[in-house]
């Protein structure tokens, strides 16, 4: 009996599935290759999977459409799919989003970026499995590091981890309404009626707690997934919330810190430019020949300096 996790990588370029197995398979997880979408929709319907990579642009059919095949059959719609992109525009992304991903990975891979969501994602796709299993289920989302709740259609708390209780400082989730908790203690990056709605069955929002006198601020990268029976019938709303607290503060360090190397570095040579623009306007009185020439150099050297900082801060801006 294989025990190894079984990750199926959907990609239309060769070498990039040889990279993710280089990645992969000494960490311990087995590698089911599939170059096309079709391919993959076969191996999906002949093999145990528990996560998907899956290459967004291929040709014939697009990853997009075999997500939507995916979580559209009852049998597949639960396996946690990574999409695998170069792409970052929100538009593709909210599409992604949209069609029921989980997850993104950005080509060149990263390889710690991999490994971790790779193992979260596991750990989620194996607690999805189990859910109805309330032992296991305590036993492996407790040891996960993203919080975990499994409420009731009208939100009321049945199951959750330590996690999301220490993350929304709950101390006892009996009778607790998730939505109103969020709501009425946090800031909530998507409306309470949108929230609500489970027409829409996955949802991902932000959920902060600004800094206090008795906390430390806290960004959460909320998700939320419907499940229902073979019926269509509801049955849970899942929230799965994760830690982003330290990529917002360093996205907001390096923001601060490009707002204050900008307006150290372009005041003074404003400063410069427009003395200079005096000097040869003769606001300061009358240059000699050799005077304007000085002038000129200093000035050609000014706006080369100002063309490299702008260049500069524009790059690092981009690179952000």
């Amino acid at each position: 009996m294989n025990d190894k996790p079984v990750i199926l990588a959907v990609d239309d370029q060769f070498q990039n599935i040889e990279l993710l197995e280089a990645f992969l398979v000494p960490q311990g997880y087995e590698i089911v290759r599939a170059a096309s979408g079709k391919e993959a929709l076969e191996k999906l319907s002949g093999n145990r999977i528990d996560l998907v990579l899956l290459d967004i642009i291929m040709p014939n059919m697009s990853g997009l459409e075999v997500l939507e095949r995916l979580r559209a059959d009852e049998k597949t719609r639960l396996i946690p799919v990574v999409m695998v992109t170069a792409l970052k525009e929100t538009e593709d992304k909210v599409k992604a989003l949209e069609a029921g991903c989980d997850d993104f990975i950005s080509k060149p891979f990263d390889k710690v970026e991999l490994l971790a969501r790779v193992k979260s994602l596991l750990k989620i796709s194996s607690y999805l499995r189990q859910l109805d299993e309330k032992e296991k289920f305590k036993a492996v989302v407790d040891k996960i590091s993203d919080g975990i709740a499994i409420c009731s259609p009208d939100y009321l708390i049945k199951d959750s981890n330590a996690a999301i209780l220490n993350y929304l400082n709950i101390t006892d989730p009996a009778n607790v309404n998730l939505v109103e908790t969020l709501f009425a203690n946090y800031a909530v990056s998507i409306k309470k009626e949108a929230l609500m709605d489970l027409a829409i069955t996955h949802k991902t929002f932000d959920i902060v707690r600004q800094k206090s006198e008795t906390a430390e601020a806290l960004y959460l990268e909320a998700n939320l997934d419907v499940i229902k029976n073979s019926a269509g019938e509801l049955l849970s709303v899942v929230f799965i919330l994760r830690d982003v607290t330290a990529a917002r503060m360093e996205e907001f360090l390096k923001q601060d810190t490009l707002t204050l190397i900008s307006h150290k570095l372009r005041t003074p040579l404003g400063v410069i430019s427009g003395k200079i623009s005096l000097l040869q306007d003769g606001s300061f009185g009358p240059l000699n020949e050799e005077q304007k020439g000085a002038v000129d150099t200093v000035s050609k050297q000014s706006f080369l300096l100002i063309s490299i900082v702008e260049k500069l801060l524009g790059f690092t801006i981009v690179r952000k």
